[in-house]
């Protein structure tokens, strides 16, 4: 019994080890499929009725979520939510504009387009403005 109760509490070490360094990774499909895609890859995460649609790149892929709970599955990721059904990883942001209205056109590393809303312009803007560098 003793090198049983040694070695249960050797795997939960190292589990726990394992745990640490892993990157955090979410079950989605596409098509018929199912993906086992990381987190930190997910450039857009956007609201579809009971189903959240994941861009990586070109592709997308659909988890049985709401977006809210897309939002606590990505805490470890730059998640900025640009209107009420769509959210952005910031670390693959590659260009910003802006549209005649004054809401923000997020080009994403993958090729991918969104806007924010008028209802998200503001916390997108002072996101923006911590990025920016102060004058010397």
């Amino acid at each position: 019994m003793h090198r049983r109760a040694a070695l249960g509490t050797l795997l939960e070490q190292l589990e726990r080890g394992a745990g640490a360094t892993a990157q955090p990774r979410v079950l989605a499909e596409a098509g018929s499929r199912m993906h086992m895609l990381d987190v930190a890859q997910v450039e857009v995460v956007e609201a579809d009725r009971n189903y959240v649609r994941l861009i990586i790149g070109r592709e997308s892929f659909h988890a049985r979520s709401t977006l809210q709970q897309a939002e606590k599955s990505f805490q470890t990721q730059s998640m900025l939510r640009i209107s009420r059904s769509c959210l952005v990883n910031m670390r693959h942001v590659k260009e910003i504009s802006r549209t005649p209205r004054g809401d923000f056109i997020l080009v994403m590393s993958g090729g991918t387009t969104v806007t924010s809303s008028e209802g998200y312009r503001d916390p997108v803007r002072q996101y923006l403005e911590r990025l920016k560098l102060a004058p010397a």
